[in-house]
């Protein structure tokens, strides 16, 4: 190895293009969108690669292979930021809509119905993972018989 070597191989790196971050996979289609007060996008739903992407703060947090499941999911999100005082406007685009509705038709139900009993099942699933509360003694004492 000669001593010009390093040397001569730092002038040909600085010299190459610089190569782009490519992102494996397609990119992602929006077709749903959570919009806060001000109009600012602040989550959504898009498709990519076969998959609903749950997006929230640029980040995505979940994925499924239903429409229904990603609207669900969104409609979860507006609830939870209710009850913490900030009110979220959803807007889905109708392939969304459409998909979710053929889902529900399946399980004959109506996109409303569907949607019920998919967050039904969600709060089931969530009492179930719960641990017990612990006992603070100001319970109300139970009386057996």
């Amino acid at each position: 190895m000669s001593r010009n070597s390093k040397v001569k191989r730092a002038v040909r790196r600085k010299n190459e293009p610089k190569r782009p971050i490519r992102r494996l996979g397609a990119s992602l289609q929006p077709h749903a969108q959570l919009l806060d007060g001000d109009g600012n996008a602040v989550g959504g739903v898009g498709w990519r690669d076969n998959q609903w992407l749950l997006v929230l703060a640029g980040q995505v947090v979940a994925s499924s292979d239903s429409a229904a499941m990603a609207l669900a999911m969104l409609r979860h999100v507006v609830a939870v930021q209710a009850r913490a005082g900030k009110e979220l406007e959803l807007h889905a685009s109708p392939p969304l809509l459409t998909a979710a509705a053929r889902e529900a038709a399946v399980h004959e139900q109506t996109l409303e119905e569907y949607l019920a009993a998919l967050e039904h099942e969600r709060r089931s699933r969530d009492e179930e993972d719960a641990p017990p509360r612990p006992s603070t003694g100001l319970e109300a004492p139970t009386r057996l018989q």
